[in-house]
This record gives C-alpha cells, sequence and structure tokens, in this order.
C-alpha cells in the first residue's frame, strides 16, 4: 500500500489535483478552471487517485464531485508542492 500512494503522490498533475482539492470537495469542471488542466488530463488523473483509496467521489444530480478521502493527503500534496517550489 505505501509504495501504491508514494507512487500516486509523485506525479506533480496529481499532486496538484490534491492540492485544490484541499478546500473542499469539486467537480471535475471545477478542477480544470480551478487548475487550469485539460478535462481528460483531470478526469484521467482522478480516476488512478480514486482507484489508491486518496480521493473518493460522491454523485450529486449531473455531477460527481471528488474530495479527499483523508485530509492528511492534502497536506502532503501542499508539502510536496512548496518543497518543488522551493528546489527550482
Amino acid at each position: 500500500m505505501q509504495r501504491h500512494i508514494i507512487h500516486l503522490l509523485g506525479n506533480p498533475v496529481r499532486v496538484q489535483l490534491l492540492c485544490c482539492l484541499t478546500n473542499g470537495a469539486k467537480n471535475v469542471q471545477d478542477l480544470v478552471h480551478v487548475c487550469g488542466l485539460a478535462q481528460s488530463a483531470v478526469s484521467q488523473h482522478l480516476a488512478k487517485l480514486r482507484k489508491g483509496g486518496v480521493v473518493q467521489a460522491e454523485r450529486s444530480g449531473r455531477y460527481i464531485y471528488y474530495r479527499l478521502s483523508d485530509k492528511r493527503f492534502g497536506q502532503l500534496a501542499t508539502i510536496l508542492k512548496d518543497i518543488d517550489r522551493e528546489a527550482n
């Protein structure tokens, strides 16, 4: 399990998505707008994060909202993003 989580968090796009979810649940369109990524990329990465148990999905009407399964994933993603920014 640990190796799988580390692999999921090793992708900068997924780290960015997790950072975007730290403020609460969002649907794909929200994440496309907030994170500035293509819809297909957001959907593919969310599927991997969901399969890995990092995010959870809940349908509300026409939309599926994604949220962190554990707030520590958002904290970890924020730390990783900060370290990466400082290193560059």
